[in-house]
């Protein structure tokens, strides 16, 4: 054996090595089983989520891995509870499908706020964490990671560039959008997102609030012609990727540092580039049959605000009652989507 043959043999008995200590200080394998309520098209479940769960593989060196459940065990509201009761060891829930215990945490979804996915996933971790802690509103469950989606927008059957073409428009809202909608002149269907097709379809509403991966993701653009782009979102949904307590526990400390460091904001960035790509995908479909794309004009985005403004005072009066200084909470929120956003 020549020296460079010596060398290379080295080289790899120390990289063989190397992998084989960092496999066993994992000790053994864990799959842990995340709770689903979105179709299998859906880009979170057939993307983001196992492209962050990728991240936590190779961290693990194969010992640990998440597997999304085939099919939904639970409807979107009851997704808290699956964890907290351990029927799933992990989930993704909707904060404003439960109205009440996540207050605060809801003030990522205040009108105008966030421009995309990955600015404000960053930003809803690190100002929650920083100012909060999850043990306030998340005291039943080990909170992972954060995410939003893209900036809020209205897809409709007909034109809407102005406050008033709104009136009376039948529009499906999430769990936030009742009262905003009622200020701007609609009229809301609330309903969880995978109901908004066959409620347009039926006509139970014209037209649905829901960032442009819905277009594609719910197929609201085979029912929807004109498609509205508000800077900085009409509003956003927050996430809470979430784990049960006694599971996260039972874990191993090696463990325990893949999801710390492939969650947080970390695993927020990523979770938030991905439903930016799928604003992407659902833009270019929105184009492809003669849909018409808007965007609301400088002038009717000031004209909007001053109709929404109250939710920004409710939410910071929510905050004071709940012994935070709310001003200074919403202040340091938008300097944080700032920062994410340089």
């Amino acid at each position: 054996m020549n020296r460079r043959s010596i060398l290379k043999a080295g080289a790899l008995g120390v990289a063989l090595s190397c992998t084989i200590g960092a496999t066993a200080a994992f000790a053994q394998n864990v799959t842990l089983r995340m709770s689903t309520w979105l179709p299998p098209r859906h880009h979170l479940v057939a993307d983001t989520l196992p492209t962050w769960i990728k991240t936590i593989e190779e961290a693990s060196g194969g010992t640990l891995t998440i597997k999304i459940d085939p099919a939904p065990i639970a409807k979107p509201p009851a997704q808290y509870d699956v964890v907290r009761d351990g029927a799933a060891d992990m989930a993704y829930h909707v904060a404003a499908y439960t109205p009440g215990p996540f207050e605060i945490l809801r003030g990522l979804e205040l009108p105008f706020l966030s421009p995309n996915g990955e600015i404000g996933s960053q930003a809803a971790y690190d100002w929650y964490d920083r100012n909060i802690g999850f043990d306030k509103e998340f005291k039943d469950v080990k909170v992972v990671t954060l995410m939003v989606h893209g900036a809020g927008a209205i897809h409709s059957k007909k034109s809407i560039t102005k406050l008033e073409d709104l009136e009376g428009v039948k529009l499906r809202v999430g769990g936030g959008g009742v009262r905003m909608s009622e200020a701007l002149g609609a009229t809301p269907v609330a309903m969880p997102a995978p109901q908004a097709y066959e409620a347009i379809q039926k006509g139970v509403a014209d037209g649905a609030m829901f960032p442009f991966e819905g277009v594609r993701g719910f197929k609201i653009g085979e029912l929807t012609d004109h498609h509205l782009k508000i800077p900085g979102g009409l509003y956003t949904t927050v996430f809470a990727v979430m784990m049960n307590r006694a599971k996260w526990d039972a874990l191993s400390d090696e463990h325990k540092k893949v999801l710390t460091e492939q969650g947080g904001i970390a695993g927020a960035k990523i979770l938030g580039a991905g439903w930016d790509r799928a604003d992407e995908a659902g833009l270019e479909v929105a184009t492809a049959d003669g849909g018409m794309v808007h965007e609301l004009s400088p002038e009717e985005v000031a004209r909007w605000k001053e109709k929404v403004a109250f939710m920004n005072e409710d939410w910071i009066k929510r905050a004071d009652d709940a012994g935070l200084d709310g001003k200074a909470l919403l202040a340091d929120l938008i300097a944080t989507v700032e920062k994410y956003s340089k």
